[in-house]
């Protein structure tokens, strides 16, 4: 099962970890963890490429492991707001998957 920690502040989305595999299917063939994979590295793509922001990325793909961290949460800022905009998508995206696949996804959302 993989397990998705959102940690917020003051309803901002300031950290997202992703452990483990999710066991939906074979590897190669785990559309659950294709899917969870995309949308959380696309958002951390996002952060990287599209914001000056601050922050901790750390990945292992043997265990499917994925941490990104925002370090500069001045909320005021254009980059944090956009920040924002990416990672509430991304939630949004995995809040969905979860729905979907329950068994496999285990999703913490905490302020």
């Amino acid at each position: 099962m993989t397990i998705v920690k959102i940690k917020r502040k003051n309803n901002d989305i300031i950290c997202v970890e992703c452990s483990n595999h999710t066991g939906f299917a074979d590897f190669g063939k785990d559309i659950v963890c294709a899917g969870i994979s995309s949308i959380t590295q696309t958002a951390v793509l996002g952060i990287k490429e599209l914001t000056n922001l601050k922050h901790i990325f750390k990945i292992d793909e043997k265990t499917g492991y994925l941490k990104l961290e925002l370090n500069d949460i001045e909320s005021n800022s254009a980059d944090f707001k956009n920040a924002q905009i990416i990672l509430k998508t991304m939630f949004l995206g995995v809040k969905n998957l979860q729905e979907q696949y329950p068994k496999y996804i285990k999703l913490e959302d905490k302020e």
